[in-house]
């Protein structure tokens, strides 16, 4: 791919550079590559491979957000490449973000996180980033599908690194901001110099990803098994035993709300053991009764037949199948992401939940508005 140079732009006229602040190629320090698996924690010195380069954060969505303002909260220069006129430029704008235009904002960084949706990057990549990407600037991910896919191919030897924070955008900043951290993902591609790993360490400290520990891995291994765990468990194996077990209890004649306090609203309960104490944890503080009926019945629930679909469907995912048709189907009006969330949406069990989840919402204010005026 060939490539224009960087179109200068007057950042330093307007006074946005700091006086110490440079523009040239980020100067990496040698650290050797860590191990696949090894589990890196933050370092007592600051995250110095970024110190005096700008970053350009584009896209300023839920996960954009969060990493923008730890970055800048880590005393480090960030600039938005989004349309200025656009929601999230706004949004960032309004939180004291210098919004330039993507080209913009990619000539004038030595460091491009890409925080755009998977089905926008190779758009976006091919006909705004690369052709103003220097050669020494550094491309940084929060999420493995486009490297894995080949939405986006780096040159060779242009630094580029995975830094994927295991939560929510929303989450990662609320644990910044307490003095914690999420855990999170790193990698590095085979083509880039091996001092791209002290970059990469160096982002995931700011963001706060090396306080709740950050595992080395690969593009593709956190590609695959980020996508697994959210088709067959967190975003679809989940869902759908939560509607399965709903319509079998409102089928029987269950009134609809009590079915959804105890096949969903309970949930979170269970989740929050599994976090704080693990498996065994969560086995020991449950009653008597329920863990009896979980490891009996689960069994029977998850059978042979339900192993042998998940293996497919991780075959559908290693062979690049469900990248392809996510690209091909994602903006389809039938069969696309929002029709089928529509769908979803207009199901007993969602219209449940709104109605239910409105309900306690008016207690609770009604409550509080009680014990305000007495």
């Amino acid at each position: 791919m060939s490539r224009c140079p960087p179109r200068p732009y007057p950042l330093a006229r307007e006074g946005f550079w700091p006086a110490n602040m440079t523009k040239g190629p980020i100067v990496l320090t040698a650290m050797k590559a860590p191990a696949p698996g090894s589990l890196l924690f933050a370092a007592a010195d600051s995250p110095s491979p970024l110190r005096d380069k700008l970053i350009a954060v584009i896209g300023y969505g839920t996960m954009g957000r969060a990493q923008a303002l730890n970055l800048r909260d880590s005393g480090l220069a960030v600039v938005i490449g989004s349309r200025p006129e656009s929601p999230s430029g706004l949004a960032a704008a309004e939180e004291g973000f210098r919004v330039l235009t993507v080209g913009e904002a990619t000539a004038a960084a030595a460091v491009v996180m890409l925080m755009l949706p998977d089905e926008a990057m190779a758009t976006v990549y091919t006909e705004t980033i690369a052709p103003r990407l220097g050669p020494a600037t550094a491309l940084g991910f929060a999420h493995g599908f486009a490297i894995t896919h080949a939405q986006v191919v780096p040159e060779e030897g242009q630094p580029c690194f995975l830094v994927a924070p295991k939560g929510q955008g929303d989450k990662l900043r609320e644990a910044y901001v307490a003095g914690e951290g999420l855990p999170g993902l790193l990698a590095v591609t085979g083509s880039s110099p091996p001092e791209t790993w002290s970059l990469a360490t160096a982002y995931a400290q700011a963001i706060g990803c090396l306080r709740g520990g950050g595992l080395v891995t690969t593009f593709a291994e956190e590609c695959v098994a980020d996508q697994f765990g959210e088709q067959v468990v967190l975003c679809g194996g989940v869902i759908e035993l939560l509607q399965a077990a709903f319509d079998t209890l409102v089928e029987r004649g269950y009134n609809a709300e009590n079915a959804y306090f105890e096949c969903v609203h309970e949930l979170k309960i269970i989740t929050d053991l599994l976090h704080r104490h693990g498996i065994d944890g969560m086995r020991q503080r449950i009653s008597g009764t329920a863990a009896y009926g979980g490891l009996t019945r689960g069994p029977r629930v998850i059978d042979a037949g339900t192993r042998r679909r998940l293996g497919e469907i991780l075959d559908e995912i290693v062979a690049g199948d469900f990248a392809a048709e996510l690209l091909d189907r994602h903006a389809d009006p039938e069969r696309g992401t929002a029709a089928l969330a529509r769908r979803e949406a207009a199901s007993a069990l969602a219209r449940t939940g709104r109605a239910l989840t409105a309900r306690l919402r008016d207690a609770a204010a009604t409550e509080k508005g009680q014990d305000d005026g007495a």
